[in-house]
């Protein structure tokens, strides 16, 4: 006897079994408790496992038989969807009948596992050839609207996308007249008498100028600022993109502007009205805006006046301080203010027409 009570010369295992006909996929309940060489101790395999051996071990016997999976003789013709030429199908299930339970285990996770690796492969080559066909299409997309915004530095005014126009037109404007010098002095000492300054330092790029007068003598307080903008061809612009069409859509810009400001514009409703009998006839479109600034006790009135003609915009304001909370300012004659401003415009527009 050994040190652990047993006889070195018995058999052991399943060995150990008097009945050693049972078959070995019958598993640990196939040996009754009282001849089981170490009953206290639990089986190695849970029990569905070994359920799963007994319908491997079945499967064989079906084979040994020659009866397919339900049961009838495989007679060569199809029964579950696979073609047959009249041999048993060599499917996955079929592999896998062969096999041990372990080894049946381990191709299966081959199998899944190379599968899975050819999926991820596919899933990046897949977002590598979106994330490409994305990224030129921006590009595409870009580079139209740039060239649309920039003019396309051709001579041809038209592209034939959409009949989009790219270059100056007959009659629309490039350069502007100097605002500082459209204004004669005359008109500035009508409604700026005495002393006045101009704001430095004025503006006057060429396709954009501005200038600004301010007279700061009590009681009057007054500000006149001429702003005159040609506009250039635009893919953003409404229309066909042309200088007029751009000039058109700042024109209806600033008097929504003025008709529904902002909440935090800082500005109030004005009432808006049309003007009339400005330089340029058809080409020429114009309206008036006028309001009521209130701030901690003073109270300022301005008249604007906004000019288009052709792809030109000129903007006249005229305000004048009508009470101050400090000082002897004021008041001020709102009608005088527009008055000013509308002289001003027409004066400065008349020099845009040729």
């Amino acid at each position: 006897m050994t040190q652990h009570g047993s006889f070195p010369g018995r058999p052991r295992g399943r060995r150990a079994r008097p009945y050693n006909d049972v078959p070995e996929w019958a598993g640990f309940d196939a040996v009754p408790e009282d001849q089981r060489e170490f009953p206290d101790l639990a089986p190695v395999r849970g029990r569905d496992a070994r359920a799963r051996d007994g319908r491997v071990q079945e499967e064989r016997v079906q084979e040994e038989r020659g009866t397919g999976g339900n049961g009838h003789p495989s007679d060569g013709h199809p029964s579950d969807g696979h073609p047959s030429d009249g041999h048993p199908s060599e499917g996955p299930g079929h592999a896998s009948a062969k096999l041990g339970p372990v080894e049946a285990f381990s191709e299966r996770w081959r199998r899944r596992g190379s599968a899975s690796r050819g999926d991820r492969r596919a899933d990046r080559r897949r977002r590598r050839r979106l994330l490409a066909v994305g990224g030129a299409a921006v590009a595409v997309v870009i580079a139209v609207v740039v060239y649309f915004v920039t003019g396309g530095g051709g001579s041809s005014a038209n592209l034939g996308l959409g009949s989009l126009v790219t270059t100056f037109l007959p009659g629309e404007l490039q350069q502007v007249p100097n605002a500082c010098t459209s204004v004669p002095s005359a008109t500035l000492g009508q409604y700026l008498p005495g002393q006045r300054k101009v704001a430095a330092p004025p503006l006057n790029s060429g396709a954009n100028s501005q200038c600004t007068w301010t007279l700061d003598k009590p009681p009057l307080y007054r500000v006149l600022e001429v702003n005159i903008q040609a506009y250039s061809p635009s893919g953003l612009a409404s229309g066909d993109g042309s200088a007029t069409f751009a000039a058109i859509d700042a024109y209806a810009e600033a008097e929504t502007a003025k008709q529904k400001p902002g909440p935090r514009s800082g500005q109030p409703k004005a009432t808006v009205t049309d003007v009339s009998g400005i330089p340029g006839g058809r080409d020429s479109v114009a309206f008036q805006a006028t309001q009521v600034f209130q701030n901690t006790g003073a109270v300022t009135d301005m008249a604007t006046v906004v000019v288009r003609y052709r792809n030109v915009i000129v903007t006249v304001v005229m305000n004048g301080l009508d009470h101050a909370n400090t000082g002897t300012y004021g008041p001020v004659s709102p009608g005088l203010l527009s008055s000013a401003a509308q002289t001003v415009a027409q004066e400065v527009s008349g020099q845009l027409v040729h």
